[in-house]
């Protein structure tokens, strides 16, 4: 179905009405010195790589290893502190969540402190607005975890943990019907809502989405959340929200879509509704999902634009935003290797990198791909620059 484009006029008019909470955060992407830094994650590389960033013409310079670190595949940084955070996914039965102190002129971490995840395979962190709470969702066990951040930045102690596959499975939900992915729980997100009020998971296991309370006397979270059910083997898997604070995208992992949810907050009580209609798949029309999965989505900060991946396929899709949310393909493009784990928007948003981890058997394509990226039609350059990187999984600018 055609949609509507957002034009600028549109979206001005729109942001009126955008909460304030989520206008301040839109503003504050936009300020502070340009990074020089990029920040590179990896999968079975020796800790966190960096590289020089030039913004004026997206290039990456020599990538080097910063610091030692134990499969450091996400990160989150302070809203307000020179400290960057990252998981620690393990081979042992617990993982681990680290910090370190970055020295933006020089691309330098100092490690602060590692403590115990909560879980094996912590995959993401989420981190509220104020800087004083951090969240991690652990893949492998099923487990959410709430922690205090100290003044200095320091993860102090937990304050809160939700473990699906133990004490607490009781409060997640039934399992999904793809034995083979939904065998058991899997949290794959923690994203902070615009009103930095909830805390919302993606559980790819249970087809469901998790909303935890932020509780802002401290990192305490509850151990039964309010579940919104997806749709049925679909293993939602990322949140995005719109800029307007009034829906968000989730990405599905099993069967490779996009649905809007529309987002309610009233009275302290959260509510998200899947809205009937909008599932969008992201692979080409005739692809069959054998080999294929969904990744990352994003939206441009303006609200016109999102951006989701595909692995198998190894693609980029650009999509235009209508007026309610509801989205059109403009652009199909590769990734520029094999895998493609996360992509993000540099704080310019005219450059979009792709860390694409490779081939499991080979590690052929672990690459980084750098596009340019228009801001008026919101599409990349068709062929990217490609650079060989150490099984990247995730990119930070600092």
């Amino acid at each position: 179905m055609q949609t509507e484009m957002w034009t600028r006029r549109k979206f001005l008019v729109g942001a009126a009405a955008m909460p304030l909470a989520m206008r301040g955060m839109a503003k504050g992407l936009q300020v502070g010195p340009t990074p020089k830094w990029v920040l590179l994650g990896t999968d079975t590389g020796k800790g966190i790589y960096r590289a020089s960033w030039n913004a004026s013409t997206g290039e990456l310079g020599s990538i080097e290893l910063a610091v030692e670190s134990e499969r450091p595949n996400f990160f989150v940084r302070h809203p307000h502190l020179p400290v960057v955070y990252t998981v620690n996914e393990s081979t042992t039965p617990v993982g681990g969540i680290s910090s370190f102190r970055l020295d933006a002129a020089k691309g330098g971490l100092t490690p602060i402190n590692r403590v115990d995840s909560h879980g094996a395979g912590p995959c993401a962190l989420g981190i509220d607005h104020t800087g004083k709470q951090l969240f991690v969702a652990d893949y492998g066990g099923g487990a959410f975890a709430a922690y205090h951040l100290e003044a200095d930045g320091k993860i102090g102690p937990v304050g809160g943990t939700l473990a699906c596959q133990g004490v607490d499975a009781a409060a997640c939900g039934p399992l999904g019907p793809v034995k083979d992915r939904q065998n058991a729980p899997h949290l794959h997100c923690a994203v902070v809502a615009p009103g930095n009020d909830f805390v919302l998971v993606c559980d790819l296991g249970d087809d469901a989405i998790e909303i935890f309370p932020l509780h802002h006397s401290g990192a305490a979270i509850t151990s039964t959340p309010q579940r919104v059910a997806a749709r049925t083997g679909s293993g939602p898997r990322h949140i995005a929200f719109h800029p307007s604070g009034r829906w968000f995208y989730v990405a599905h992992e099993l069967d490779c879509t996009l649905d809007i949810y529309d987002w309610k907050v009233a009275e302290g009580k959260a509510t998200a509704t899947l809205r009937p209609g909008s599932v969008v798949f992201t692979l080409k029309p005739g692809t069959g999902l054998a080999g294929n999965s969904g990744c990352e989505i994003q939206v441009s900060r303006d609200g016109r634009f999102v951006y989701a991946c595909s692995r198998g396929v190894d693609e980029i899709t650009v999509y235009a935003v209508g007026r309610e949310g509801d989205l059109t393909e403009l652009q199909r493009v590769s990734s520029g290797g094999r895998i493609p784990r996360y992509f993000a928007l540099d704080p310019t948003e005219r450059w979009l990198a792709c860390t694409n981890q490779g081939a499991a058997d080979s590690g052929a394509g672990a690459t980084v791909s750098i596009y340019h990226r228009d801001s008026a039609t919101g599409k990349l350059s068709e062929t990217p620059r490609v650079v060989a990187a150490p099984t990247p999984m995730f990119v930070l600018w600092v």
